[in-house]
């Protein structure tokens, strides 16, 4: 069965990212209910097990496919291991990345790229594929049990997949706060947490920059995985800044990242703060001009890649949230979840990796957010008492906690932002009110990161979840349910009252 590209008129339109993203021609997408689900159009991740295990799907696989290499094998060239400065102090250093070693999960998955994607797509194939393998029931650290498939595709994500996408809403100008929104930075942070978003921006002169956040962010390049070059590279993303779109409206996630940044400094002040840029530069929004780019997109091996990268840390707030063909799990986000849980790995395997449950009102599993093994993070409203009404949720999901109408740090711009009207001028002074489960998810990250510093080391991250969720972190727990997306009797989550 061929991709599904017809988005039926009754569901609504899309967000302007998505329409420019769906044009991409080196990506193929499936439109189903609760989600459209994106790939990259050359690119399939094969599990070595079934491979090994089967010809019929062996042959079938090295007939329209050729094997790149292993997720384990292919690595990034440390030249471009690289981070933006910190303004005027001159910027954080760069730890180095985390290497798991040979023989870990990674090494179970192969990249493999069509030999004619002209005429063939990694969504018909992988469906093609699948049918002459069985699945394989795996366990994972948690005790839980995933059923892997023996091929997918390169899943794409982007921050505004849908009309009701992340986020959820334009964001909209908020005056400067009353007092000091983030304290100056400490001398010996008690946490670290690592933010995989759209990347931070430093603010120029003349306006004032945000020097408390300043001075706690590193800032380091994200990478996406070039399978067309010989042999395969990991190339630099594009740094998050003020992007504008054709019309020359404010591009939908400029600012994404610094929003999440200023929201874990000011909830958790005892921590430093990285932050992975992940903005792959594939759409051109002018003809034969590659400078003029936005990065509004990127892949699952690029994340999952940048999560194991980065892992040295106590908490990872993962800021994607995507569907997977026919809800399969994420066949690399599982490898390096199972990674990030050996005992060798950082932290004795207890890292805590934290991702948004997605915006698009469904009760259908959001990727990583699903993985038993994640922090999968709901959103309330504004008033804490109900879903928010972009919200997905599911038994999949760990928590909730208000992702309506928060306030962070922003950039400064003077314009129409995408997805409002043309005529619409906002005056952006460096804060902001967003929407989405984006923006409610690092509040949990903050929420273990100050349990972590507050025990001076002494408590693992994931130990500062369980104690969170039993109300012993200091902060309120309740249960919420919600009824309208997933059927009576509704699916009841902790309520993490962040506020």
């Amino acid at each position: 069965m061929s991709p599904n590209q017809v988005i039926p008129v009754e569901n609504g339109a899309l967000s302007p990212i998505a329409e420019r993203v769906l044009k991409v021609p080196s990506l193929t997408y499936d439109y189903g209910k609760d989600g459209i689900v994106i790939a990259v159009k050359a690119d399939l991740i094969v599990r070595r097990s079934p491979f090994d295990a089967s010809p019929p799907f062996r042959d079938a696989l090295a007939e329209v496919a050729d094997r790149v290499g292993s997720l384990a094998d292919i690595k990034p060239d440390p030249s471009q291991r690289t981070h933006s400065p910190a303004g005027a102090a001159g910027g954080l250093a760069e730890p180095p990345d985390y290497d798991p070693g040979p023989g870990g999960e990674l090494s179970e998955l192969d990249v493999w790229r069509l030999k004619d994607p002209r005429t063939r797509n990694s969504i018909d194939e992988s469906r093609r594929l699948r049918a002459l393998v069985k699945e394989e029931r795996v366990l994972t650290a948690k005790g839980a049990e995933l059923s892997l498939p023996a091929v997918s595709p390169n899943h794409v994500a982007i921050l505004s997949p849908a009309a009701g996408g992340c986020p959820a809403a334009p964001p909209t100008p908020a005056p400067p706060p009353d007092k000091g929104f983030v304290e100056p930075p400490v001398a010996a942070p008690g946490a670290k947490v690592t933010i995989l978003d759209s990347g931070y921006i430093w603010i120029a002169p003349p306006h004032p920059p945000h020097h408390n956040l300043d001075g706690r962010v590193t800032v380091v390049l994200g990478q996406w995985l070039d399978t067309s070059s010989t042999p395969p590279t990991w190339r630099p993303d594009r740094p998050d800044g003020i992007y504008r779109d054709p019309a020359g409206q404010l591009d939908g996630i400029s600012g994404h990242g610094t929003f999440i940044a200023g929201l874990v400094s000011h909830i958790a002040p005892d921590t430093s703060l990285e932050v992975v840029g992940l903005r792959n530069q594939e759409v051109e929004i002018g003809i034969l001009n590659r400078a003029a780019q936005l990065g509004l997109f990127e892949t699952e091996v690029a994340i999952a890649h940048a999560m194991l990268r980065r892992c040295d840390t106590d908490v990872i707030q993962c800021g994607f949230a995507f569907p997977t063909l026919d809800d399969y799990p994420s066949l690399p986000f599982a490898a390096v979840m199972a990674e990030l849980r050996q005992p060798s790995a950082p932290r004795n395997g207890r890292v805590a990796v934290v991702a948004p449950a997605g915006n698009e009102q469904s009760a259908r599993p959001y990727w990583p957010a699903a993985l038993p093994d994640v922090i999968g993070v709901a959103s309330t409203n504004r008033r804490g008492n109900a879903r928010a009404w972009f919200s997905n949720w599911g038994d999949w999901c760990d928590c909730c906690t208000r992702g309506e109408h928060v306030y962070s740090t922003f950039v400064y711009w003077h314009g129409s932002v995408e997805g409002e009207p043309l005529s619409d001028i906002e005056h952006f002074r460096g804060w902001a009110r967003w929407d989405g489960t984006s923006f409610a998810a690092p509040k949990v990250s903050a929420a273990i990161a100050n349990v972590v510093a507050g025990s001076s080391g002494g408590t693992l991250p994931m130990d500062a979840w369980n104690q969170l969720i039993a109300g012993a972190g200091g902060v309120p727990v309740s249960s919420l349910t919600d009824a309208t997306l997933s059927g009576p009797p509704g699916v009841p989550l902790t309520h993490l009252h962040i506020w």
